[in-house]
């Protein structure tokens, strides 16, 4: 029913990941995985995961990262109906993401893309803007229209010719531009807040996984002085790893459910970005 789709550049964010697909997928699925790096403990830990009769295949791997146009061949091997574009800074999942994408992709032919929902506290905004900027698209069934991108982000298989006809590059919005493809067409790409993930955005939960300054490193590369200043600023104020390590477990005891429709996790932890 869904591939999962990753570029992986950072291993230690997805050892986390994948380990919680496995575990929270019901549906038939698969993982496919490009390495953008060379890492021993990544690639043994991939190969146990074979071993142990996980649908998981390794589509390519370029010791240079290449980043997103490694996306162009990942969805070009995907088998299933709902194709999954995944940042690997996504560590945590809430299940059943295949069914809920399902039934929406039913109920609304004109619906192409969902895109999950992400958690919020002091401590990170997910990379999603406040829910003032989202409009309702279909309230009860948790889906709303607004800003989006491909940090999670589920795509009907009938929109795979769009999908490879995008311009990859290493560093590129896909799920933003997949969003303004399908509206110029008359279809929607839409947040969906039936499904949440943990997307590892901002600079203490960065700390936490010893990546503050692969994340400042990758920012300087980009010209996103904002979110320089922003992690660099914060290394004199990070919260301790005690603090931050309970923090991370109560958020995956949190995304061990599906969220109620009507959670929307700004309303619960106000993050102003």
């Amino acid at each position: 029913m869904i591939s999962y789709c990753i570029p992986v550049y950072r291993p230690w964010y997805a050892r986390w990941l994948i380990s919680d697909l496995v575990r929270k997928t019901s549906a038939e699925y698969e993982i496919l995985v490009w390495l953008n790096t060379e890492d021993a403990e990544l690639e043994t830990f991939l190969l146990h995961m074979q071993t142990a009769g996980h649908p998981l295949r390794i589509i390519g791997k370029t010791p240079q990262n290449i980043g997103m146009k490694a996306l162009r061949e990942l969805f070009a091997e995907a088998r299933h109906d709902l194709i999954t574009q995944i940042d690997d800074d996504v560590v945590c999942i809430t299940p059943r993401v295949a069914e809920i994408c399902q039934e929406v992709f039913t109920q609304f032919p004109r619906v192409k893309q969902l895109v999950a929902d992400v958690w919020q506290d002091e401590f990170t905004t997910g990379a999603r803007p406040e829910w003032s900027c989202y409009r309702p698209f279909d309230e009860a069934g948790g889906i709303y229209d607004g800003p989006i991108d491909g940090w999670f982000s589920v795509y009907h298989r009938s929109i795979l010719p769009l999908l490879a006809s995008l311009p990859f590059s290493q560093y590129f919005g896909a799920g933003c531009a997949v969003k303004a493809n399908l509206t110029r067409q008359g279809c929607h790409g839409l947040l969906c807040n039936r499904f949440k993930v943990f997307h590892v955005i901002g600079p203490d939960y960065a700390s936490y996984f010893n990546a503050l300054d692969f994340e400042i490193g990758k920012y300087q590369r980009l010209g996103r002085r904002d979110i320089v200043a922003w992690y660099e600023g914060a290394r004199s104020r990070i919260a301790s790893r005690e603090t931050l390590g309970g923090r991370i477990e109560a958020i995956r005891e949190a995304l061990r459910l599906p969220p109620a429709t009507k959670d929307r996790s700004s309303d619960l932890h106000p993050v102003h970005v």
